[in-house]
């Protein structure tokens, strides 16, 4: 923080000077224009009228010695979430079919990225977001729609026991993973970018609290393609009755539960987030109670306890939501 006394001119306007550092960085000279705006919590907002061109920011993989085709899509992932504008997978010899196969599939499935530049030895790839115009808030709302579909959906193949609801549950769990690398990505972006992170109307403490929302919805959607995986056993040897009829039982709660905790954190609604935590500590307690009336034999036993656990786990991230908002609504 760099702190600057305010002085008068004659025409008693207030006048302070600008950093020196900053100033030549921006390309600055006497007699150019900045802008100053207002912000809505009363901060200004200088900035340059002509941008000078940003220093291209290239996180570099070296392919040649990494053979295990999982760790390089990891560190593909671990770079676009570090934020960094370019990403460039390259080899001192040319790229295999499996690298070029794994970089191809990675853009494909992360939000924004293109392949800029390939050639036998490189494959450049750059973000094309506005991370201006796409915010936070706006993924996490997307988010919550598409897990509390795969939610529905899961409760709804066992009330109707018809598994065509839940046999592409990965490939939608896929979809939430893309908007949380997004979230997580911006994240990272903004805090390295104070500028862009205030053009945008956000703070670190805003964007701390998406971060975290946006990995339980994260979790919860982990939680429901396990839901899906073991009721969809029980189906295929026809003995979901049972466990059928114990998630039924707590299937509308844990959906109201659900939507609940999230509307109360969109709308930062504090009362509402307390209600929530009340009605998950019975719903989980609820849970507990039904399956242990459950009968089942040794081979469904398994499938059981983790439907079982899954569906604890999912009111339990809806209480830890709930949390969040009454912290956030605390500041």
């Amino acid at each position: 923080m760099d702190t600057r006394r305010i002085q008068v001119t004659q025409g008693e306007s207030y006048m302070i000077t600008l950093p020196k550092e900053w100033a030549e960085s921006m390309g600055l000279k006497k007699n150019d224009s900045v802008n100053v705006e207002v912000q809505s919590d009363g901060d200004l907002l200088v900035s340059p009228v002509k941008k000078v061109e940003v220093p291209k920011d290239i996180k570099r993989i070296n392919t040649a010695n990494i053979k295990n085709e999982n760790y390089l899509y990891r560190q593909l992932i671990g770079a676009y979430i570090a934020g960094h504008n370019m990403i460039e997978a390259y080899a001192d010899h040319p790229l295999s079919n499996s690298v070029i196969n794994i970089v191809n599939s990675f853009t494909q499935t992360s939000i924004g990225l293109e392949v800029l530049e390939e050639d036998n030895f490189r494959i450049l790839i750059k973000d094309l977001i506005d991370h201006t115009e796409l915010r936070p808030h706006k993924g996490l709302e997307r988010m919550s729609i598409l897990v509390r579909k795969m939610i529905d959906d899961v409760f709804e193949s066992a009330v109707n026991n018809d598994p065509s609801y839940i046999k592409d549950m990965e490939k939608r769990d896929v979809e939430v993973d893309r908007v949380h690398w997004l979230i997580s990505r911006q994240n990272n972006i903004y805090k390295k970018d104070p500028w862009l992170c205030k053009k945008t109307g956000s703070n670190i403490i805003e964007l701390t609290n998406h971060i975290a929302v946006s990995r339980i919805l994260e979790r919860i959607g982990d939680h429901t393609v396990l839901l899906s995986k073991n009721l969809m056993t029980l189906m295929d040897e026809k003995k979901a009755v049972a466990v059928d009829k114990g998630i039924k039982e707590i299937g509308k709660e844990i959906m109201k539960l659900y939507s609940d905790s999230v509307s109360g954190w969109l709308k930062t609604d504090m009362d509402a987030a307390e209600k929530c935590i009340e009605d998950g500590e019975k719903i989980v307690a609820k849970i507990e109670k039904i399956f242990k009336k459950v009968e089942v034999d040794l081979e469904t036993a398994s499938s059981t306890s983790l439907i079982a656990g899954s569906a604890k786990r999912i009111g339990e991230y809806c209480m830890d939501i709930s949390e969040l908002t009454i912290n956030a609504a605390m500041d």
